[in-house]
């Protein structure tokens, strides 16, 4: 009889391996998939994945998006949580991985990446504002003092990845999630406070890793907060007033079914705000945001009004992820992991993905983080301007945003706001 294995993924970024009861290779089915609530997940129909990582990480973020006014995802953090197990899967996983990713080597990605996010670290004078410049990945991976796992599964992870690897008794799974929550409070600056439960940890658990992302930064252009409220429509056709506030954009983007303009932050990074054409609600993918990217232009002037934003959202990805061709993965019968296992007996899977996201964004600049997490079981100079065209672009209804690392083409968040509260 083998062991079985299953992966949870949680959104900061963990990923927890943990062990489960033997089952016998006679079995022909898998069991429903249920959420860390013990509550059976939503089916959905199936996600048409291409070779751009940002449309189908789009897809995923329409397929779990339900009746909010405001959620945000970071298809980075899934990115790299899912690149550390691409690094250890082999097969039909590996490849479904691959296609999701765009890439068939998460690890050097992960690793070029990692040392490219250290240049927005520069030291600027933020003396004005609350906010520093920050822009933090971190990758963990806790295993059971009582397991081994593959030791160059380990080195590459620890290597590529820049993960702290270290072990904890989960005989005692109270002092684990403490741990472990203690870790990702500290990486995301207490943004994201808790990831594990007690109750997701027993003796069986194997594993557990995690992957944070942070940033903060203030705005290179202070935003005006004018004293004045607008109205903002939302989705339902109510209004809400609030102070909406006030800057020039850097740059303008325009396809037929909307328009954006960017600013920039301090550190280099940008904030693009997506404007749809049409009123009311709409998908990601419906804006054709590949597309839109790749409109932008510094031909006007620009004009960008948008509201302040304080908001969290938690995303259980199991069944999107499933029904964006990764069920393999999650299939106790046909997931491959042996790249990752230390024991031939075993055999892991993932069983569950959630996803944690916070964003504070006011006139003086922004901070956000990300934390996704998996358990796994054993089942330039001045010149006078000329006059030009302006571009107005104002966020007074249903809008999307990116906060976006251009020179990496990175979408470190997305988000969409249809109401305000």
């Amino acid at each position: 009889m083998k062991k079985i294995i299953s992966i949870v993924l949680a959104l900061t970024s963990i990923l927890t391996l943990t062990a489960c009861s033997e089952r016998t290779t006679s079995q022909t089915s898998e069991p429903p998939a249920q959420s860390v609530t013990g509550q059976e997940h939503k089916a959905f129909s199936p996600i048409e994945i291409t070779s751009d990582n940002v449309l189908n990480s789009v897809r995923v973020f329409d397929t779990m998006y339900e009746d909010k006014d405001s959620a945000m995802f970071s298809p980075l953090s899934l990115n790299l949580c899912l690149g550390m197990l691409e690094t250890g899967a082999a097969g039909s996983t590996k490849t479904a991985l691959d296609n999701y990713l765009g890439t068939a080597d998460s690890a050097a990605f992960a690793k070029e990446y990692l040392e490219h996010a250290k240049s927005f670290n520069t030291e600027v004078d933020n003396s004005y504002t609350k906010y520093k410049n920050v822009y933090e990945i971190a990758n963990s991976f806790w295993a059971s003092d009582s397991r081994e796992f593959n030791a160059d599964y380990i080195t590459r992870v620890k290597d590529s990845f820049g993960a702290e690897i270290d072990t904890l008794d989960f005989t005692n799974p109270t002092k684990s999630a403490e741990i472990i929550n203690d870790w990702a409070d500290e990486k995301t600056h207490k943004m994201i406070p808790t990831i594990i439960r007690p109750d997701q940890l027993s003796a069986d658990t194997a594993a557990v890793a995690v992957n944070t992302v942070y940033f903060e930064s203030a705005w290179s252009d202070e935003w005006y907060l004018p004293e004045e409220q607008e109205d903002f429509t939302n989705a339902d056709g109510t209004t809400t007033k609030t102070a909406l506030m006030r800057n020039g954009g850097s740059a303008y983007f325009e396809n037929d079914s909307a328009e954006a303009f960017s600013v920039y932050y301090k550190n280099g990074m940008q904030f693009i705000g997506i404007l749809p054409k049409k009123t009311g609600d709409f998908t990601l993918e419906s804006l054709d945001i590949p597309a839109l990217l790749k409109s932008e232009t510094h031909d006007y002037d620009v004009s960008a009004r948008m509201p302040k934003l304080d908001f969290e959202t938690e995303f259980p990805l199991t069944d999107a992820l499933k029904a964006a061709g990764l069920s393999d993965v999650f299939s106790p019968l046909n997931s491959d992991f042996t790249p990752m296992q230390g024991n031939a007996d075993e055999h892991f899977y993932l069983s569950e993905v959630i996803q944690k996201t916070k964003l504070e964004l006011d006139e003086e600049g922004t901070r956000a983080s990300a934390v996704t997490a998996a358990i796994m079981n054993e089942t330039a100079e001045a010149v006078i301007p000329e006059e030009r065209e302006l571009k107005e672009v104002f966020l007074n209804r249903p809008f999307a945003f990116l906060i976006y690392d251009g020179e990496a083409e990175q979408t470190v968040f997305l988000g969409k706001v249809t109401g305000l509260q």
